[in-house]
């Protein structure tokens, strides 16, 4: 059940009024969890740095896209798990406490090797539990196809569907528009591959968590399709949330992960 409501998180209202949908994440982070340890992770598209509390099985957190996305959004969640569970969160190349990456145009290829090199770090023995908000619903759905064998489960927390589509999450007016801080990510490459997985491999264990609020019926259809990835998913709708379920209501994503930590288990 929900405590008192927490106060949402200010973003840039680049939306489609249809939809009511706002995109963005953002950074609301809170006090530093205990026990959380920061590394630096390289690799061939720059450093990450990622932060890690927790043990038992591994859970990855990946954040959405905007000029304030950052995995701070996710330090409730992480402190919600660190009892049962190892919990990663990072920022990608170009976000947060990250450098800008080496080069511009970052693709599907690089963000799943930069996923990748995460997941090698947080977990000495995969698979994990792939959690993953807005635009980090591409990036999960990628790699969970990509590498069936290094994925337990995944938890989609109001997650970007391609039905959907990146200009009509954010309003932008075109892809080059889209506010990505510092990532200069090539988003029609990251977008036709997030398209093109369309059934994840031995049906993981997937929960599909969806706003209480706002949601209208693209975005709603979208998630009935993610829903449609595994053949072993169930869909949560989060009551009196809008987009920024994380930090909003991060005891209702925490529980939707220890369900399929336990399923997986």
């Amino acid at each position: 059940m929900r405590g008192s409501r927490r106060r949402r998180p200010t973003v840039g209202l680049a939306a489609l009024a249809s939809c009511g949908l706002v995109l963005t994440s953002c950074g609301a982070g809170g006090d530093t969890v205990p026990g959380e340890v920061a590394a630096e992770v390289g690799g061939p598209t720059g450093s990450q740095q990622v932060w890690c509390a927790g043990d038992g099985p591994t859970v990855v957190l990946v954040n959405g896209i905007g000029d304030d996305a950052t995995s701070e959004q996710w330090i409730e969640v992480e402190r919600a798990l660190t009892g049962s569970a190892r919990v990663c969160r990072y920022d990608r190349p170009g976000t947060g406490a990250s450098d800008a990456p080496r080069a511009a145009g970052r693709g599907a290829d690089e963000l799943d090797a930069e996923l990748d090199a995460v997941v090698d770090h947080a977990a000495d023995r995969p698979p994990v539990v792939l959690v993953a908000h807005s635009f980090g619903g591409y990036l999960a759905r990628v790699y969970a196809d990509r590498h069936p064998d290094r994925v337990d489960g995944l938890v989609f927390v109001d997650a970007l569907d391609p039905s959907v589509g990146l200009l009509g999450g954010t309003g932008a007016p075109s892809l080059a528009e889209v506010a990505m801080a510092d990532e200069r990510l090539d988003l029609r490459d990251v977008e036709q591959a997030a398209r093109s997985v369309t059934a994840l491999a031995d049906d993981p264990h997937l929960v599909v968590l969806v706003r209480g609020e706002g949601a209208g019926e693209p975005w709603a259809a979208g998630q009935q399709r993610l829903a449609a990835l595994s053949g072993r998913s169930r869909t949560v709708v989060v009551p009196d949330t809008g987009h920024q379920i994380p930090s909003e209501a991060p005891e209702a994503v925490a529980a939707a992960v220890e369900d399929v930590l336990r399923l997986a288990g």
